[in-house]
């Protein structure tokens, strides 16, 4: 074989494998399984009867995959959580901090607003082919109060990058 064909194989290979992807792990996967293809999730949440991995993908964090584990450490499922859908789930006066992380992982951002008295725990994430960020707005006793949606404003003015 050529050194450029060499080359080529050798480069295809390494992006190949940079490109692992939750979408692909089946139900009953093995946990160690999980991490040796994933790497080491962003965060673990505890749920009743199990774990749930939390992996950031893209340098945006507008994918947020869920892999939820049952209590032998084999996936039941595995999602991506940061949709319009999921967000619109929420209930305000009910849920709490700990429901909103455990659900939509880290936020990008936390800010607090003092006129308000509320803190925005921001969420990027892709609504149909546009950049947009839910604000979860929680009071001081961690109850989430309102939810509002609107433009990532890390691409105001800049078209596809951020600003």
């Amino acid at each position: 074989m050529k050194p450029f064909a060499l080359l080529l194989c050798a480069l295809s290979a390494v992006l190949l494998a940079g490109c692992a992807s939750p979408t692909g792990i089946l139900p009953g996967t093995p946990d160690s399984v999980v991490r040796s293809r994933l790497g080491a999730p962003d965060a673990v949440h505890a749920l009743p009867d199990g774990r749930r991995l939390e992996y950031v993908l893209g340098p945006y964090q507008q994918e947020v995959f869920m892999v939820d584990l049952d209590a032998a450490g084999a996936v039941r499922q595995v999602r991506q959580v940061r949709t319009a859908e999921n967000f619109a789930r929420l209930q305000p006066g009910r849920d709490r901090v700990a429901d909103v992380q455990r659900e939509f992982g880290t936020p990008w951002k936390v800010e607090r607003y003092r006129a308000s008295g509320l803190t925005a725990w921001l969420y990027p994430y892709l609504e149909g082919s546009f950049y947009s960020m839910m604000a979860v707005h929680v009071d001081d006793r961690g109850v989430v109060q309102s939810v509002q949606n609107g433009p990532d404003p890390r691409f105001l003015g800049g078209g596809n990058r951020p600003d």
